[in-house]
């Protein structure tokens, strides 16, 4: 039997979802622990269950902080090699130390022989949550997204950490004040006898901080002794419609085979849906092996995808990881060509037709093309110079750290 943790509904062994609220369900043990205690850490309520274990918020008994805690389900307690599986997603989390990948403060037994690790308490919306509400995410929002996922996965790869089951369920999204600028830009409507663009530049109201999670299943290179009949050889780790074709085929990964999933993530943002589906997981490794991914600019011919950001997602989801972007700095470097008529500035210019929503817009370090442009006698821009204006804006990294330096140069 399992449990819906919102309604209390009670389902067969075999269901996954509330057919009411459409949340997780949970095994009675796990509602079991609701009001107790693990270390200092008083239980409130289920904030998800995955494959290993359950997550709940928490607060810690005597400071009154807030915490999600992560119990290993306790089927699993008696097998050595899940808790160190367990225990290594801990660790690992830990020891990149990246601000988009969620913080692990401490870890301890629980008194029925389990094991537990207690995270940062995350007040946001899970990407496949968002996904599934709205559908595509507008491409400067997903370029956001995959800027700063680049730059978390690039600090978990020099430490030698593949996470192995990159998805938008393992990806948080918390929404900050914006300090940037949006520069928009707005086309000439139609009857309009001049064929010019305008920019318009807003404030940027929030923006999307991301948050990695689950390295439940990561795969830590040269720094890990594996035992004899801990891993199994051509076992399969990960979900199918986020999988590299080498991890689908249980062969060997590395690094190539989390950019090959970002790629997959930015192609289901930018269109609402994964590249591969199919009602059976072994349907979808046999696509992800076989299959060439289809053009997310024909999938969604109506939405803002660029030709840069289609170029960039095949690229990412090539068959060969030798064909694929070398380095998450590579991908991330490729992300900036893509954006299309609206672009991110920590600082926007004021250019003759640009329009200042909000505020004046200030003059501040341009990109050099575009203080080539204003030096230069042209009065205005035609739609098509003003849209590869747009595309060639460089972008700063979209986590903000609080210092005031910009990264545009």
């Amino acid at each position: 039997m399992r449990i819906c943790p919102k309604c209390r509904s009670k389902y067969p062994t075999q269901e996954r979802f509330c057919r009411n609220d459409a949340s997780v369900l949970v095994e009675p043990a796990d509602m079991g622990r609701i009001g107790t205690t693990v270390g200092n850490y008083h239980l409130q309520q289920i904030l998800g269950r995955g494959g290993m274990g359950t997550v709940y918020s928490g607060e810690h008994v005597y400071i009154g902080k807030k915490v999600a805690v992560k119990v290993l389900h306790p089927r699993f307690a008696k097998y050595e090699d899940a808790v160190k599986r367990f225990l290594r997603e801990a660790r690992a989390a830990s020891s990149i130390n990246h601000p988009n990948i969620v913080d692990v403060t401490d870890f301890g037994p629980t008194t029925d022989g389990g094991v537990y690790f207690v995270m940062e308490y995350l007040d946001g919306t899970s990407l496949e949550d968002l996904i599934e509400k709205k559908g595509a995410i507008p491409l400067h929002r997903s370029l956001n997204v995959s800027n700063q996922m680049a730059l978390a996965l690039a600090a978990a790869h020099e430490k030698g950490i593949i996470h192995r089951d990159l998805k938008p369920d393992n990806i948080m999204l918390i929404r900050k004040p914006g300090r940037r600028d949006l520069i928009k830009m707005l086309t000439p409507e139609a009857g309009d006898n001049t064929p010019t663009a305008r920019f318009v530049i807003e404030k940027e109201d929030e923006y999307d901080f991301v948050k990695i999670l689950d390295f439940g299943i990561a795969k830590v290179l040269h720094h890990e002794e594996v035992a004899p009949g801990q891993t199994l050889a051509g076992a399969v780790f990960g979900t199918p419609e986020y999988m590299s074709p080498e991890a689908a085929r249980g062969d060997e990964v590395d690094h190539r085979a989390d950019i090959y999933s970002c790629g997959v993530i930015l192609f289901d943002m930018l269109t609402g849906r994964p590249p591969f589906e199919a009602t059976a997981a072994a349907e979808v490794l046999a696509m992800q092996i076989n299959r060439m991914p289809p053009s997310p600019r024909e999938v969604a011919p109506h939405l803002e995808i660029t030709e840069g950001a289609e170029r960039v997602i095949l690229r990412a989801m090539n068959k060969s990881p030798d064909k694929r972007h070398q380095s998450m700095d590579e991908f991330r470097a490729e992300l900036q060509t893509c954006y299309g008529s609206i672009a991110y500035k920590r600082h926007a210019v004021a250019v003759p037709g640009v329009q200042p929503a909000g505020r004046e817009a200030r003059r501040k370090r341009l990109t050099e093309e575009l203080d080539d442009w204003l030096r230069s006698d042209e009065s205005s821009l035609t739609l098509e110079e003003a849209r590869q204006l747009a595309m060639d804006m460089v972008h700063e990294p979209e986590y903000d750290t609080g210092d005031e330096a910009d990264a545009d140069d």
